[in-house]
């Protein structure tokens, strides 16, 4: 038996009238249920007019070199012949509100029942007989921007009329040549990051490093202090520098180095780091649906650098996706409200679950990505990213290899397959990794990886399977035998995508075999 609770409806917003405070929260089931004393909630009749539950969808399909987890939760029905809702869709709002569907046994306690879903609704309507919710998960929450201050353009620390409506600039982890907000013209000040920062460790002007002076505790008193010549001074605890020229003709583009955002106390310099700050600082994930990052794959435990200024109008879904690709990585929430974090990898053991040729009704053997078909003959991931390109109106005592180093948007680590190259006809050369990794090491090590996992041809299957809906997750290790293909004897294999019917409780999973 399936039960849903459709929970904090309020009444929707009507021009002129007052809204109400009201809270409604809906009750179904696939069958008439009662809850009992001491139960949340307690002795409470869910009618049975659930009808189809839920469908859930996710995959790392389009993904496999990294992002967010493609997901898609269809509708739940319910049966609507009395027109017991004929009024809701008018009178209450759902989107954003939390949806709740679980199963378990008739004359079961609802604290045993099992959650499928824990996500929210994204709206609803109502056909002759049915009322239908559209269901929808927790990644709503990103489509928010990354920076939502903006600069009043008023004068002072608010900025020029020139940045008015612009927002605040995001420097997270080891950015370089970052171009900085200029706020303050007439005193030549500058803002790196809207809020503290650990270091700004080099200013330069024209791709020419200033001599570093003192840092100041407050805006104030870094607006107070003189400026030595052709040197800067900081406020880091407000993410704020000043410069002074030597002479007019030394005047150009400002750019600088900052060791980010301090959130906390703590400075922030991994993807992973970094990611848990975007959810839970910048749009307001509630911690419990964000697990422990901490035990993410390697790569998201590396020092990397992200700049936003003030043109940037990202969302924190958009960087989120950026810097997963970044890493090769990918993360989203589960169809069980939890967002987590992890890397598609060539399956290795134990399996989670094991399927023979009896559980599965259908196989299907498909083509991988074009990137990784045929194996690639080198891989290239980006470090040391270069944040304001210039070409032009460089100083003087710039040396040719810092010229070269601002002319160029990124360095490249490059792992070769000489065998692939000489034993295909036309082997893939994928599109470099756009990373943002700060050492060279880490993007190399990425790069060896990503050789050895795509070095070989793979086997890539659809499996629709008969029993076990909604036992399994994207990552999962199976294995699986049937008599086809890779599968033959039996292999290990990794979920790479997963379709669930509550309805008819079969499930249809993608696999990678090595």
């Amino acid at each position: 038996m399936l039960g849903q609770s459709l929970s904090e409806a309020p009444l929707a917003v009507v021009p002129a009238v007052t809204v109400s405070a009201d809270i409604l929260t809906l009750y179904a089931a696939t069958e008439d249920f009662e809850t009992g004393f001491g139960e949340t909630p307690e002795n409470t009749l869910w009618p049975g007019t659930l009808f189809s539950p839920l469908r859930v969808e996710r995959s790392l399909l389009s993904d496999l070199l990294g992002g967010t987890v493609a997901v898609s939760y269809g509708e739940a029905e319910l049966v609507n012949v009395e027109r017991t809702y004929d009024d809701l869709v008018h009178d209450f709002d759902v989107a954003g509100r939390p949806v709740v569907i679980r199963a378990g046994a008739a004359g079961s306690r609802i604290a045993d029942f099992v959650t499928l879903f824990d996500g929210t609704a994204s709206g609803w309507y109502e056909t002759d007989e049915r009322l239908i919710v559209q269901l929808r998960g927790w990644e709503f929450l990103l489509e928010v921007a990354l920076e939502s201050r903006t600069f009043a353009g008023t004068g002072g620390l608010e900025g020029t009329s020139d940045l008015e409506g612009k927002r605040l600039p995001v420097a997270l982890g080891w950015p370089n040549n970052i171009t900085p907000a200029f706020v303050i013209p007439a005193e030549l000040l500058f803002m790196a990051h809207g809020g503290p920062v650990s270091d700004i460790s080099a200013v330069y002007v024209r791709g020419a490093a200033l001599n570093k002076g003192p840092d100041y505790p407050t805006a104030a008193a870094l607006r107070a202090a003189t400026v030595p010549a052709q040197s800067y001074i900081t406020c880091v605890a407000e993410g704020l520098f000043r410069v002074e020229y030597l002479n007019d003709g030394e005047k150009g583009a400002v750019t600088c180095d900052v060791k980010g955002a301090v959130i906390g106390g703590a400075f922030l310099e991994t993807t992973a780091q970094i990611v848990g700050h975007v959810l839970l600082d910048r749009a307001d994930v509630p911690a419990a649906r964000v697990a422990p990052l901490s035990a993410a794959p390697w790569q998201f435990h590396r020092p990397i650098g992200f700049y936003a200024g003030p043109d940037d109008s990202s969302t924190c879904a958009d960087v989120v996706e950026q810097l997963l690709r970044g890493c090769v990585g990918w993360g989203g929430f589960s169809r069980r409200g939890l967002f987590g974090l992890g890397s598609f990898r060539l399956p290795a053991g134990p399996a989670v679950a094991a399927y023979e040729e009896a559980d599965i009704i259908s196989a299907t053997a498909l083509e991988l990505p074009s990137e990784v078909t045929p194996p690639p003959w080198r891989w290239r991931v980006a470090y040391d990213r270069n944040w304001t390109t210039q070409d032009s109106d460089i100083a003087g005592v710039v040396t040719e290899e810092r010229r070269k180093w601002l002319k160029e948007e990124r360095r490249l680590a490059e792992w070769a397959n000489i065998i692939a190259k000489d034993l295909y006809r036309k082997p893939s050369d994928p599109e470099p990794v756009e990373g943002c990794f700060r050492d060279r090491a880490d993007a190399l090590q990425l790069a060896q990886e990503l050789e050895a996992m795509w070095q070989a041809p793979r086997g890539f299957y659809r499996l629709q399977l008969g029993t076990q809906a909604f036992a399994r997750d994207l990552g999962d290790i199976v294995h699986i035998d049937y008599p086809r293909w890779r599968l033959k004897g039996g292999a290990l294999a990794v979920i790479a995508a997963l379709s669930e019917d509550a309805e008819d409780a079969r499930s249809e999973i993608t696999v990678l075999v090595a």
